[in-house]
């Protein structure tokens, strides 16, 4: 059987394959069969972000092993930090098993992830209205081509998202959780300021606000009583000047 392999290439109204002249067994007017060999992989990434070409390789692993279809997108530490982060965040958008998908890239990657799903009505909002998720894809890549749109004020979604931190004021928590509300309170007033929602500038800004706690409450070690009393100090700040945020914004709307 004769054959030849060749790209498609793009035509003003259709994809097309050229069968150059020279090669052997065709001719006009011949009928042909198309397989599909190997799938082109697209990788999409925020605004003047860079990866290594590992990292590109590995992603482009990961995009074929998932449902095809689905907008799928890495974010987190893996893309910015050489090798010290704990897992990769693959954040999928659709309905989808995050157990089956989990189970999928760990048995064929050999990797730890961390699996995110929101659905598609959910996402389009988030993106708008949620200052977690806008930061979480300050730094992406993605599958598919991707902005983030113009944000928009939801006074009720900003006020569920300063429930938690407004309970450890009360209860009793591991330090991770301190670490992981301060950056949360720092992305919300950096949004209602209309400020950068940059992950690596709100990291940096929750390093100074911690200090020598910083790290112990990133890595969940264990802190003492004094220690919580100064974070919770910071966060009864950083809420009452949310407050006034809010405030502010409820006149303009």
């Amino acid at each position: 059987m004769k054959e030849f392999v060749h790209k498609i290439s793009k035509g003003s109204r259709y994809n097309q394959i050229y069968i150059p002249q020279e090669a052997e067994g065709f001719e006009v007017g011949d009928i042909v069969k198309v397989i599909l060999l190997k799938k082109k992989t697209h990788l999409y990434s925020s605004k003047n972000f860079k990866i290594g070409e590992f990292k590109k390789n590995l992603i482009e692993r990961i995009f074929k092993l998932l449902p095809g279809g689905k907008r799928v997108f890495i974010v987190g530490s893996f893309l910015f930090k050489k090798a010290d982060y704990n897992d990769i965040d693959v954040l999928l958008i659709g309905n989808a098993g995050e157990e089956g998908i989990y189970k999928l890239l760990t048995e064929k990657l050999g990797l730890k992830f961390h699996i995110l799903t929101i659905k598609d009505n959910a996402f389009e909002n988030l993106i708008k209205t949620c200052p977690l998720t806008r930061s979480m894809l300050s730094y992406f890549v993605s599958n598919k081509e991707f902005n983030l749109p113009k944000y928009d004020f939801d006074i009720n979604h900003i006020k569920f998202l300063l429930m938690m931190p407004q309970d450890l004021l009360k209860i009793e928590v591991n330090s991770r959780v301190f670490y992981d509300n301060i950056r949360r309170l720092i992305a919300i007033e950096r949004f209602l300021e209309k400020n950068s929602l940059d992950s690596l500038k709100i990291e940096k800004e929750a390093k100074k606000l911690l200090g020598s706690l910083f790290l112990n409450t990133k890595n969940n070690e264990a802190i003492n009583n004094k220690d919580i009393k100064k974070i919770r100090e910071i966060i009864k700040l950083k809420l009452k000047k949310i407050d006034k945020l809010i405030k502010k914004w409820e006149k303009e709307v």
